[in-house]
């Protein structure tokens, strides 16, 4: 499998922000207490592959990890699926859903990115992690969740419960100490 696809999917080499940064350092995601919306995503891999079921409808309050992929390595990208992967087979797929939304550059057609997920779940193991794309950073989805499709945006990750966002990360490097903080951002979603 190559590392990436595209120019897009290019090495993230920043460290994780949580939403509350200062007006003048960049955002992507919808802020602390937002309410998370209805889209329809193609999903290519996991529980609703070959639909595009809406996963916040479908899901309802259950509690979620939505991992949205604007330039991000594979690599990185793999290892964060595999930790969400983690969690779900920990608390069960009742509890906890995990969902990687690759925005789907222009010049990428349907056959190349659904090759690429499918060669990304297969090697990391992917089962309950679904893999999905939307069509491209104008793509409705994307502005309704203010995912920051500039180039020095690799990726933005937004934990909820109850359709309320708990946490967002952005610019998400999955060393050992992030990645431990996104466990106990997920666990403490589903305590709720």
């Amino acid at each position: 499998m190559r590392n990436s696809y595209s120019p897009l999917f290019a090495m993230a080499v920043a460290l994780p922000l949580l939403s509350a940064a200062s007006p003048n350092k960049p955002k992507s995601g919808l802020p602390l207490g937002q309410e998370v919306s209805a889209f329809r995503p193609t999903h290519v891999t996991g529980p609703d592959a070959g639909t595009n079921t809406c996963p916040v409808c479908k899901y309802g309050n259950t509690p979620a990890v939505q991992v949205w992929v604007t330039g991000d390595n594979l690599d990185n990208v793999g290892k964060i699926a595999r930790t969400l992967e983690s969690s779900i087979q920990k608390v069960g797929p009742n509890k906890l859903k995990g969902f990687v939304i690759f925005v789907k550059p222009k010049d990428v057609g349907i056959k190349t990115i659904s090759i690429e997920l499918r060669q990304l779940a297969t090697t990391n193991g992917l089962s309950n992690v679904g893999l999905l794309y939307v069509d491209g950073p104008t793509d409705t989805p994307v502005r309704a969740y203010r995912i920051n499709t500039a180039g020095d945006i690799k990726n933005t990750i937004l934990v909820y419960h109850q359709r309320h966002v708990d946490a967002n990360y952005f610019n998400f490097t999955p060393d050992k100490a992030n990645l431990d903080s996104l466990r106990q951002s997920v666990m403490k979603a589903c305590a709720h």
